[in-house]
C-alpha cells in the first residue's frame, strides 16, 4: 500500500494518494518540518508514486526503493568534493532507513555545480518516459549562487520533470524559492506513534519504547539516536538532578559545576538530561493525581516507591508550575542564553515551587 513505510502523518498521506489518483501533481514540492518525522521517507515514497502514475508495467518498481532507477536523481549537503564512496555509502543509508540518513559532515552544502548537474541532467528525455524525479534533501543548505541556479529551474521547469525539496529550516530558503513549490508541512510525530514503530521494527522492547518515545521530542530519528545511550544512567542523574532541586544555594552551586563538568558542557546532552527530568515530573504528576494507579500510565513504573516518597515529602509541590520552568529552560537553551545560568536559575525557581 502507499505510504505503508510512513510513520504517522495520516493526512498527508491521504493529500498525495488523492493528488496521485486525480493527476494533481506539481511540479515542485517543499516539505518542510523537525528533523526525523518523515519528510525524507514521504518524498522517497512520492517519487515511486510519480514514476508508476500511469505505468502498468513496473507497478511497485525496487529500483526506486533502492534509488538505483535511472529516473531518480538525490541530492544533500556534501563537501564540494564528494568522492563516490561517501555518496554511496551515503545514498544506502537512505535505502537502508530514510529516517537515518547518514550526515557525516560538519558544516556541509548543496554547491551551484550540484544544481547545474540537475539542469542538465533535466534537459534530457527521461528514460523510461514517466519524467525524472529530484529529490533534494536538505535544500535550507543551498550555497547562494545554488539558489539562484535553482530559481531558474523553478521559473521554467523542463517538461516532465519533478523536484521534491525537504527543509527543516525553510526561513533560511529565498522566499522567491519557497513560493514556486507546493508547502507541505510535517508536524512532530505522536509519542504513540514513535513508539509503535520502535516496538515493530526495531523490536525494543515495550516499556523502553515508551521511554525513548516520550524523550524524543517527535523525532522518529531521535528516538533511534536515543537507543545507543545508557538510558539507565541518564535516568539516574536525572532523578539526582531533581533532588537536588530542594537543595540550598551553595549545594546547587556545587551540583552545576559538577554537572557542566560531567557533561562537557553538551548542549545536546544536558537537553536530554531535562528531557528526563520532566519525565520524572510528569510520573510524579501521574502517581499524585490518579485515583486508581494503572502502571501502564507511567514511564518510571517500576520506580513507584521514589515516586511515593517524593509525594509525601513534598505534598504542595506545584509540580504544573515544575514542568513549565523545565520547558521554559529548554526555550533558553535554543536562545544560546549561557547554560551554566539557565540551571543555576531553573534550580532555585524549582526549590520555590516544590517546597511551597
Amino acid at each position: 500500500m502507499p505510504f505503508e513505510e510512513i510513520i504517522g502523518q495520516s493526512r498527508i498521506k491521504k493529500l498525495f494518494e488523492s493528488a496521485v489518483k486525480n493527476g494533481r501533481l506539481s511540479h515542485a514540492y517543499l516539505f518542510v518540518g523537525p528533523h526525523g518525522v518523515g519528510k525524507e521517507a514521504a518524498a522517497l515514497e512520492l517519487c515511486r508514486l510519480m514514476l508508476q502514475a500511469g505505468d502498468t508495467e513496473h507497478k511497485d518498481d525496487p529500483r526506486v526503493r533502492n534509488l538505483s532507477h535511472p529516473d531518480v536523481h538525490v541530492v544533500f549537503p556534501s563537501p564540494a568534493k564528494l568522492k563516490e564512496e561517501e555518496r554511496t555509502s551515503v545514498i544506502n543509508s537512505i535505502v537502508a532507513d530514510p529516517y537515518q540518513r547518514l550526515e557525516p559532515w560538519a558544516k556541509p552544502t548543496i554547491s551551484i555545480d550540484r544544481i547545474r548537474e540537475i539542469r542538465r541532467t533535466a534537459s534530457f528525455k527521461s528514460y523510461e518516459g514517466q519524467g525524472r524525479v529530484f529529490l533534494l534533501y536538505d535544500c535550507d543548505r543551498l550555497t547562494i549562487e545554488a539558489s539562484n541556479s535553482l530559481l531558474k529551474i523553478l521559473e521554467e521547469p523542463p517538461d516532465k520533470m519533478y523536484l521534491i525539496m525537504t527543509s527543516s529550516k525553510p526561513s533560511m530558503l529565498l522566499p522567491t524559492i519557497t513560493s514556486r513549490c507546493q508547502l507541505v508541512k510535517f508536524g512532530p510525530l505522536p509519542a504513540t506513534d514513535i513508539e509503535q514503530a520502535l516496538i515493530t521494527r526495531k523490536s525494543v522492547e515495550a516499556a523502553r519504547a515508551r521511554l525513548l518515545a516520550q524523550l524524543a521530542d517527535g523525532s522518529y530519528r531521535q528516538a533511534l539516536q536515543l537507543m545507543d545511550e545508557e538510558l539507565t544512567k541518564m535516568q539516574e542523574l536525572a532523578l539526582g538532578f531533581f533532588r537536588q532541586s530542594v537543595q540550598n544555594d551553595f549545594k546547587q552551586l556545587l551540583y552545576v559545576d559538577q554537572l557542566l563538568s560531567t557533561f562537557q558542557r553538551d548542549l545536546k546532552s544536558l537537553r536530554h538530561l531535562l528531557s528526563h527530568v520532566l519525565i520524572w515530573v510528569r510520573d510524579v504528576l501521574v502517581y499524585r493525581e490518579q485515583d486508581t494507579l494503572e502502571k501502564r500510565h507511567l514511564i518510571h513504573s517500576e520506580q513507584t516507591e521514589v515516586l511515593k516518597k517524593f509525594i509525601e515529602g513534598f505534598p504542595q509541590a506545584d509540580l504544573h508550575a515544575v514542568a513549565r520552568e523545565l520547558e521554559q529552560a529548554f526555550e533558553l537553551m535554543e536562545r544560546n542564553v549561557q547554560i551554566n545560568l539557565i540551571l543555576i536559575v531553573l534550580l532555585n525557581r524549582l526549590r520555590k515551587l516544590i517546597k511551597g
